[in-house]
């Protein structure tokens, strides 16, 4: 009776081994893949969030920049998203400004200020997505970035198929930075056969190694090591076994790229960017502009930095 009852307890201390296991894995893959969507009626309502955002109490829209602007509505997949387009008749590029995680389209407004600031705002049309998960767009996972990839691809077929617009500057901040290096990378034969050009990249407090991050994620949460090793397996499998290819070092090297960091960033660390920029930086077309002050996708919005900022841009974009 007492080797029945030991069987027993093993079997239970088994079942709930692994049910603690499973909950973990799942927890952290919804962590990383999953966030709440941040509305825009949230940020208006919220002296905290517009803040965050860098936006004015009587700021709401392009139009209070002083641009035209129309709202169009398309699709990434069968995912809704939505965006606003500043069409410049005589300027033949187009920027897409694209968020990061947790906020959405109203965070890229202070940059049409800085181009205004910095004379740039007639030499290009300007295209401010809600990625998915944000904004007005549909709810779905984002998998730290990789799904950004699949929305900006989308969104420059969905400019040069509609608006007739070939030649694209990506502007991303955190994941929106690694979507647009993923865009530029791995969606570049489709592009080119629908002769569709990424002339440059500017990349903001950009997520640089996605393995890297995960793995530093869980070390912070103290999650053990085998429940890592599963995570980053069924990451991988999400990620249609690409997981090693989305870091810097990889995605970058062929297009003209501004790589923008603070040493104070919590989210995206200079420690990880500088050894992904190792790897970059003997090749002539990756340049890298380091700020000791301002915080994750905070850089331009520190008063200490928001003229260099956009000196270090401007020149970047005309040279």
């Amino acid at each position: 009776m007492g080797t029945e009852l030991l069987i027993i307890v093993n079997v239970l201390f088994m079942i709930f081994f692994f049910v603690i296991a499973y909950l973990s894995i799942r927890y952290f893959i919804n962590q990383i893949e999953k966030y709440p969507r941040i509305t825009f009626e949230e940020v208006y309502n919220s002296k905290k969030l517009r803040q965050k955002y860098n936006i004015e109490n009587n700021k709401a829209n392009p139009y209070d920049y002083g641009y035209n602007f129309k709202e169009i509505e398309y699709k990434s997949g069968k995912i809704q998203l939505y965006g606003w387009l500043i069409e410049n008749k005589e300027a033949a590029k187009t920027m897409i400004i694209s968020h990061g995680r947790g906020v959405n389209r109203l965070a890229a407004l202070q940059y049409l200020g800085m181009f205004k600031d910095i004379g740039l705002d007639k030499e290009y049309n300007f295209f401010i997505p809600d990625l998915r998960n944000s904004g007005k767009s549909d709810v779905a996972r984002t998998k730290m970035g990789y799904c950004f990839g699949q929305d900006i691809f989308h969104t420059m077929e969905m400019l040069n198929e509609k608006f007739g617009k070939n030649n694209f500057t990506l502007y991303g901040f955190s994941q929106g930075g690694m979507g647009s290096a993923i865009a530029s990378k791995m969606y570049i034969k489709t592009l080119r056969k629908k002769g569709i050009i990424i002339e440059k990249l500017i990349l903001d407090s950009s997520i640089s190694n996605i393995r890297k991050r995960i793995k530093e994620d869980a070390r912070k949460r103290r999650v053990p090591k085998f429940i890592v090793s599963v995570i980053v397996r069924i990451f991988n499998f999400r990620v249609g076994s690409h997981l090693d290819k989305l870091k810097l070092s990889y995605l970058l090297k062929r297009i003209p790229t501004l790589i923008i960091q603070s040493k104070n960033d919590k989210a995206t660390t200079y420690g990880m960017l500088m050894e992904e920029y190792n790897e970059l930086a003997q090749n002539e077309h990756i340049r890298l502009k380091v700020f000791e002050k301002g915080s994750h996708t905070r850089i331009y919005a520190d008063p200490d930095c928001k003229d260099e900022y956009a000196k270090a841009v401007k020149e970047f974009l005309v040279n």
